[in-house]
């Protein structure tokens, strides 16, 4: 996809039924074999509550990998700290938090190709979080889980306007109206954040992004996205919304709080921010699954990830899935439990959180919290977890910001802003001698 340079598709290491004593490293050369010991790992992370702690369980839980965990100040330290050893040629760690879109790491030439690594451990994640570690059908990243979005809604709100919880996307917009009769916002879009059109999108069935062996096959205005868009700019021109800022935390929680808006989509880490801001209607929210597109073949829910990658010149990825597969067990989980709260980490990776759900159930925010629990878990299930974001996501999304903001103000519509979007990144791709195609 990139002219003259290094093909974008990195050769998988084989994998070995058990792991071999060869150290990871990169940069370069990697370590030779080790006569004697563990293989030793590093990972990188900005887990300042359990990262450590969860690294010293696994490694006293086994004696085949010797992991040591070097924390992060935060995502931008990372990928900052990431890119001057690369570029450098310096010696890399053999797991890295992701902190971009998978397919930024595999255009860089950052993440390799662990197919044969992954495989053998499928059956130990969800489909969704293994889905969100591909790119063109083979694993690039780690299985580390995407968060599936879910509905809640203000049952006062809902109950005082006698209308009934859409199931549709086509319904939301009904209900909508029925509400703003009542002077009640069904939800809100900030102008800032073009996420809601990329859920839609991603559950309508629209691919923005495909990769055609060399080339990438670009089409932000399939029959897929233009059904989503219809749903929001239906909400937009029908003022059913309102455009509170996540820039203005204060306001934004308040208008959540004062029951003038009936329902958002959320996920399952946003929970406890909620309960602690939404002190006047707290007790009021309701899960419910995410509506559906009419007519939609299977329930599915939006979520992606940026999934933890194992760098190129780490010669033992098998290492490093040993260490992922063990932190998805219960002896793993349990190691991240979070010692000021007490609650472990969702774990979005496997098949079955349902174990873990009452961790995360603020108390006293929802009606009934064994319900939400059932519609959380139920969410996890139907994630989709993949959507592709193209080579050149980190150009084109501020561009989409600002598409959105004009279309989430009526400047002009949300296809409008797609269109403008989608050639932004033709122009792009050219620009930096992509090979694409549009459409």
């Amino acid at each position: 996809m990139r002219k003259n340079r290094t093909r974008w598709v990195t050769t998988g290491v084989a994998a070995a039924a058990t792991l071999s004593l060869a150290a990871c490293s990169a940069g370069g050369s990697a370590a030779g074999p080790v006569a004697d010991g563990p293989v030793p790992i590093e990972i990188w992370g900005w887990d300042p509550d359990t990262g450590e702690q969860t690294v010293e369980a696994f490694n006293e839980a086994q004696d085949e990998v010797e992991a040591t965990y070097v924390l992060q100040a935060d995502n931008i330290a990372t990928q900052t700290n990431f890119r001057n050893a690369f570029e450098a040629g310096e010696e890399l760690p053999c797991l890295v938090e992701g902190f971009g879109p998978l397919t930024t790491a595999v255009v860089n030439g950052w993440a390799q190709d662990i197919t044969d690594a992954v495989t053998p451990l499928e059956d130990v994640f969800s489909e969704g979080a293994l889905a969100s570690a591909t790119v063109d059908g083979r694993y690039y990243g780690v299985p580390t889980g995407s968060d599936g979005q879910f509905l809640i809604y203000n049952e006062r709100t809902f109950e005082a306007a006698g209308v009934s919880v859409p199931t549709t996307w086509e319904e939301f917009v009904d209900v909508g109206r029925q509400l703003r009769a009542e002077g009640v916002d069904m939800t809100n879009l900030a102008g800032e954040d073009p996420t809601t059109l990329i859920n839609l999108s991603q559950m309508a069935g629209a691919e923005w992004f495909t990769i055609d062996g060399d080339r990438w096959i670009v089409n932000f205005l399939g029959e897929e996205t233009l059904q989503a868009a219809d749903i929001i700019q239906q909400l937009i021109d029908d003022d059913l919304v309102s455009n509170q800022t996540y820039q203005d935390r204060p306001a934004l929680y308040a208008h959540f709080d004062s029951g003038d808006m009936a329902s958002t989509p959320t996920q399952w880490w946003s929970l406890t921010g909620l309960r602690t801001n939404l002190t006047e209607s707290a007790g009021d929210w309701v899960a419910t699954t995410i509506p559906q597109f009419e007519g939609a073949d299977e329930p599915v829910a939006p979520g992606r990830t940026e999934p933890w990658f194992v760098p190129v010149g780490c010669e033992n990825p098998d290492a490093v899935m040993a260490y992922m597969a063990w932190t998805a067990s219960p002896d793993g989980i349990e190691a991240g439990r979070n010692p000021q709260t007490g609650a472990v980490n969702f774990p979005t990776q496997i098949a079955d959180p349902a174990p873990y759900v009452e961790d995360i159930i603020p108390e006293g925010f929802f009606v009934d919290d064994e319900e939400a629990g059932d519609v959380i878990v139920e969410t996890q299930s139907r994630v989709i977890g993949k959507f592709e974001l193209g080579p050149n996501y980190d150009a084109w999304f501020p561009e989409m910001q600002d598409q959105w903001g004009k279309a989430v103000a009526g400047e002009i519509t949300v296809e409008e802003a797609l269109q403008a979007v989608q050639d932004f990144v033709a122009a792009d791709l050219d620009a930096k001698g992509i090979d694409h195609t549009v459409g």
